[in-house]
């Protein structure tokens, strides 16, 4: 019966019934192993280096294009990718901040006390608007975050996004997935 059973599964469509090849021994195995791994400190090193250098890259391209898998553990999770929309969804004042900054700037050069006191006061208060505006979407971000996807989830998204607020659109990494005024995505893009 044996017999009848392995000619059945060895005739099958003409091929072997196993592997087609001949297991290996033991030193073998150990062997190709062994081959793997570097036989000193000094190339264990160098491999690992390469590994990490590997890593960085693909983070740096998942920066870039927005991809998912390879993004650092700071912006990985569907938290903080709603965080990240949260934020892009909406304009905030510390995407113009530097533009005006540099406008004061330009203008503290001029020699008139008042335009001075002027651009000073604007600066102090522009700076205040853009904190305020940044925490206060940072708290947002966290608290629909915690609605969503629990307390345990929301831990340091306060500050991941009034981070991102306070950032030009188009410097943003990874970039934004939303258009200003379309609201947060809701599920996977």
């Amino acid at each position: 019966m044996l017999a009848a059973v392995s000619e059945a599964a060895s005739t099958e469509e003409g091929k072997p019934a196993g592997k087609g090849r001949p297991t290996p021994k033991r030193d073998e195995a150990r062997k190709k192993r062994r081959a793997a791994t570097p036989t000193n400190r000094k190339e264990a090193a160098a491999l690992r280096r390469q590994k990490i250098r590997e890593q960085r890259a693909a983070q740096r391209q998942a920066l870039v294009t927005g991809d998912e898998r390879y993004l650092p553990a700071r912006d990985a999770g569907p938290a903080k990718r709603m965080a990240r929309d949260i934020v892009d969804s909406r304009f905030t004042i510390g995407q113009v901040f530097f533009g005006v900054i540099l406008l004061v700037l330009l203008l503290s050069f001029i020699r008139n006390p008042i335009i001075g006191t002027i651009t000073n006061l604007a600066m102090l208060v522009l700076f205040v608007a853009v904190v305020v505006d940044a925490v206060r979407l940072g708290r947002r971000a966290r608290r629909e975050v915690e609605e969503k996807y629990g307390a345990k989830d929301a831990t340091g998204i306060t500050g991941y996004a009034a981070m991102r607020a306070l950032q030009p659109r188009r410097l943003r990494r990874p970039p934004a997935r939303v258009t200003r005024g379309g609201g947060p995505r809701t599920g996977r893009a």
